[in-house]
């Protein structure tokens, strides 16, 4: 990337003024030259502008749009041409991606530097095909010549989906296979897309609604006002014209915080309230170990400690280390396979025979890749065995709470079904101590919660049950927050305990049978 760029471009106008230095014996004579803003596009047909200044990396676009060609100046596109030769690898098949062409926009193909190099028995010059040097604006948004002509008419605007005409174009094959495994992400295809038309919902269950609400993005697209629910596509994380954060991401994923890139959104109802069936993406404050879950009264966690997972300090990528891995597998003899780009955004993720991981994959602990619990634990064998001990313990809190004996997913009084809530509808006989249809909030309910909060996918039936209230089947429902545990093991597991020993206090029941309901060191700390 050319690093004198940014002093360059504060320095040109709208309209640039060439300088010529006429030398006389006497002295110099300035001379000026008024400069058309633009230059006829070598490939004319397609209208392709390019660089207005290919030596300062200066783009035909950025003679009006100043302000986004410095930001887009600092960004990978900004220097794809020089990334591609100083790979190593430089192939003709890979210009059309590191050049301005009919990849990534409404061009027919080929146009751009693609048109310029179609004909191989007459390659053009060197400075022609400077011009389209790099991923520029028209790379994204379409040839310019028809927009310089008559701006007011022509809009070329870039779309917000992935494919076609958008990023996909690019960002995908076996060596950066981003839309491919975007496009089996919950991201792409997750069934909360059906709330995204849903005034509160569409904040994060829709792209159009999260870039507005969530980061602020008013700028218009070719999709914008099409009247469709959008994914997350890759506008929505990614500032295709800043670099402001690494990546070009809209916000940090190091940022132990709200304003973490993923908490946006996964950090809609993390504390109940009457009126409320469960948690709803709870998972960043569940990591963060902050405004979760529950409290049973006497219940401490020492603010700002939590478990190593949402520890900037210990994790700095947070989120990301575990969900965004990026890895190659390559086969018995070193010869490449597969390059994983971490956009299934699935930690611990099944992986086939080859180590090329499975999108929503069910399998045993050892069918998992646990390489990125490497980072901080010992090795992926530590991580995995921890992994499994994790949920065995989770699985038995939570069977204190709620055991459903006889398969019906609703929580039967004892001793029908087993657990410290069955018993409480038995010893109450009150079945609104756990009536998720009303405002009331009860202890129990906040049992309920904590352990919705905490639910395993062994443990899934928490997600979705019901109690009997009456003549009526009430639900209750919440979004998996808790990875099985891993998201904050400490934390977690200091929940269930106090959960269950208030309900042992505060209903009058037997404490269970050969259970530990100590709490770890941290929940102590500040206790009278």
């Amino acid at each position: 990337m050319r690093t004198n760029r940014l002093r360059v471009h504060r320095a040109l106008t709208a309209v640039w003024i060439l300088v010529v230095l006429v030398s006389t014996g006497c002295g110099d004579d300035i001379v000026y030259k008024e400069r058309p803003p633009f230059n006829p596009p070598p490939d004319s047909l397609a209208g392709f502008l390019g660089y207005y200044d290919a030596a300062s990396g200066f783009t035909t676009c950025g003679n009006c749009h100043a302000d986004l060609q410095a930001a887009w100046s600092a960004t990978d596109h900004a220097g794809a041409w020089e990334t591609l030769q100083a790979s190593g690898h430089a192939q003709s098949v890979c210009e059309p991606c590191h050049t301005v062409s009919h990849n990534g926009n409404t061009a027919v193909a080929p146009a751009g530097y693609a048109a310029l190099t179609a004909n191989t028995d007459e390659r053009p010059d060197s400075a022609q095909l400077a011009v389209y040097h790099d991923v520029q604006c028209e790379s994204c948004h379409g040839p310019g010549a028809e927009h310089i002509a008559t701006p007011s008419a022509v809009q070329p605007l870039a779309s917000g989906l992935v494919t076609p005409d958008g990023c996909g174009d690019c960002h995908s094959g076996a060596h950066h296979p981003f839309v491919e495994q975007w496009s089996q992400s919950k991201h792409a295809i997750g069934s909360g897309f059906s709330r995204g038309n849903s005034a509160g919902c569409d904040e994060c269950h829709n792209g159009k609604g999260a870039l507005v609400q969530q980061f602020g993005v008013t700028a218009d697209y070719r999709n914008k006002d099409d009247g469709e629910v959008m994914p997350h596509t890759c506008i929505v994380c990614h500032d295709p014209h800043s670099r402001a954060v690494p990546s070009q991401l809209r916000a940090p994923v190091t940022e132990a915080t709200t304003r973490n890139l993923c908490i946006k959104c996964h950090n809609r109802r993390s504390i109940p309230d009457g009126g409320h069936r469960g948690p709803h993406a709870a998972q960043g404050p569940l990591v963060l170990g902050e405004n979760v879950g529950w409290w049973p009264p006497g219940f401490e966690w020492l603010n700002g400690l939590t478990g190593s997972h949402g520890d900037a300090a210990a994790n700095p990528r947070l989120c990301a280390t575990c969900h965004v891995e990026m890895f190659e597998v390559t086969d018995a003899e070193n010869n490449f396979v597969f390059q994983s780009v971490g956009h299934l955004f699935e930690a611990v993720p099944c992986v086939d025979g080859d180590g090329v991981p499975i999108a929503g994959g069910e399998c045993a602990a050892s069918e998992r890749r646990f390489t990125a619990c490497a980072v901080c634990h010992s090795s992926p064998t530590v991580a995995r065995n921890l992994y499994v001990a994790s949920i065995a313990e989770f699985n038995a809190l939570l069977d204190q709470i709620w055991q459903d004996v006889n398969g019906n997913a609703i929580i039967d009084p004892a001793p029908t079904d087993g657990g410290v809530l069955a018993q409480i509808l038995q010893v109450t006989a009150d079945p609104k101590q756990i009536d998720m249809g009303d405002t009331l909030f009860t202890a129990a309910e906040g049992i309920l919660y904590n352990a919705q909060l905490a639910a395993t996918h062994e443990r899934d039936v928490f997600l979705d049950g019901a109690t009997i209230v009456g003549t009526d089947t009430v639900g209750f429902s919440g979004h998996f927050a808790a990875g099985n545990g891993i998201h904050n093991p400490p934390f977690l597991e200091s929940l269930l305990k106090a959960s269950i020993q208030h309900a042992i206090d505060a209903y009058g029941l037997p404490a269970p049978a050969g259970v530990d309901l100590t709490l770890p060191a941290a929940a102590l700390a500040r206790k009278p």
